[in-house]
C-alpha cells in the first residue's frame, strides 16, 4: 500500500510516516520545509520537496498517479486550499483522508473536490507526535466514502490498539469544542496569567502538591507545543458561545467572591457537581495520577 503525507516534515506528519512505514506501507514524505530530506531519511521514506499549491494539475495527478493513500497532515488554514488543489487529481479507487483537529471543513471539502470513486476518511488522533505508539489512543472516525482501503486503515489503526470512535462531522466539532476548545482556553489563559502576574513558577514547584503540579505540568505542556495550532483551534471551532459561557461564570464567580457571598458560591458549586456526574470516579482516578507522580518523585526519575 503507498501512502503520500502532505505536510509530512511536520511533527505529526513525521508520526505517521514512522507508523505506516512500520506496518509495512511505502511511504512518500510530501511538504516544503527544507527539513523534509532529513526528516525523510531519519524516518526512511521517500521525499518530494514541493508546494502542492503551486504544482500545475498534470503534474500533481503524475505524482500521486501511483498513491493508494493521500494523508493530509497540514495547517488547518491551509487544509482547504490543499484539498481544492490536490482532490480533484486523485485516481480512481484512492483514499483521500485527512488528520486535521477540525472536521466540518474538510469532510465537506474533500467531497465536493474529489470524484465519487475516491474514498474519504476524516480522522483526528487525540495524541500528540511524542506518543510512543497508537496502542490505547482514542482515533475519532468520520468516514465518507468506505471502501477497501478503507478497511485495510481501520485493520491497522485497530490492529495497533487504537481506540476508534465514530461520529459525524458535526457531532465531532460540537465536542471538541468543549474537550478541546475550552480545556485549551482555560489552560492557556493559566500560563498568559502567571506571566502578567510574574510569577515563579520553578520556585513554587517545591511547595505544591501532586494535583496542582499535574495541572502546572498540563499547563506547560500546552505553552511547549505549536501556538499555530492552538490559534488555529480556537479560531475554526465555533467558539463564540463558549468562550461567553465562561466569560460569564468566571464574572459571577468574581462577583459572588467579591461580595464574600459563601452560600451562593457553595450552590454553584453543588449544581456543577451534580451535572458532572460520577465524581467520585473522578476523585478514585485522579488518585492513581497523583500516586503514580508521587513514585516518580520519590525514586529520583521524575526529573
Amino acid at each position: 500500500m503507498r501512502i503520500a503525507i502532505l505536510g509530512g516534515a511536520g511533527e505529526m506528519g513525521e508520526w505517521f510516516a514512522r507508523f505506516f512505514k512500520e506496518n509495512d506501507c511505502d511511504v512518500r514524505i510530501v511538504d516544503i520545509s527544507d527539513k523534509t530530506e532529513a526528516v525523510a531519511n531519519r524516518v526512511g521514506v521517500e521525499f518530494l520537496t514541493t508546494d502542492v499549491l503551486k504544482m500545475k494539475k498534470g503534474a500533481i495527478k503524475k505524482e500521486f498517479v501511483d498513491t493508494d493513500i493521500v494523508l493530509l497532515s497540514v495547517p488547518i488554514d491551509v487544509t482547504g486550499r490543499v484539498i481544492e488543489r490536490v482532490g480533484p487529481e486523485l485516481q480512481e479507487g484512492s483514499l483521500l483522508m485527512d488528520i486535521t483537529s477540525v472536521k466540518r471543513m474538510p469532510m465537506e471539502l474533500m467531497e465536493r473536490y474529489t470524484k465519487n470513486s475516491v474514498e474519504i476518511l476524516g480522522t483526528h488522533p487525540f495524541f500528540g507526535p511524542s506518543a510512543k505508539s497508537m496502542r490505547g489512543q482514542p482515533v475519532i472516525f468520520v468516514p465518507l466514502r468506505k471502501g477497501p482501503l478503507y478497511e485495510r486503515i481501520s485493520e491497522m489503526f485497530t490492529r495497533n490498539g487504537a481506540r476508534i470512535e465514530f461520529l459525524t462531522a458535526e457531532e465531532h466539532d460540537e465536542i471538541m469544542a468543549v474537550i478541546q476548545g475550552l480545556t485549551h482556553f482555560i489552560l492557556i489563559s493559566f500560563g498568559i496569567t502567571l506571566r502578567k502576574l510574574d510569577f515563579d513558577i520553578e520556585r513554587s514547584r517545591k511547595f505544591m502538591s501532586p494535583m496542582y503540579e499535574i495541572i502546572m505540568d498540563f499547563v506547560g505542556r500546552l505553552l511547549h507545543q505549536d501556538p499555530h495550532l492552538y490559534a488555529q483551534i480556537q479560531t475554526n471551532f465555533e467558539m463564540g458561545k463558549i468562550h461567553e459561557a465562561f466569560l460569564a461564570v468566571s464574572n459571577r464567580l468574581y462577583e459572588l467572591i467579591s461580595e464574600g457571598n459563601v452560600d451562593e458560591f457553595m450552590e454553584e458549586l453543588r449544581l456543577a457537581k451534580r451535572h458532572f456526574g460520577n465524581t467520585e470516579r473522578a476523585l478514585i482516578d485522579s488518585d492513581r495520577i497523583m500516586e503514580e507522580k508521587i513514585k516518580r518523585i520519590n525514586y529520583g526519575d521524575f526529573r
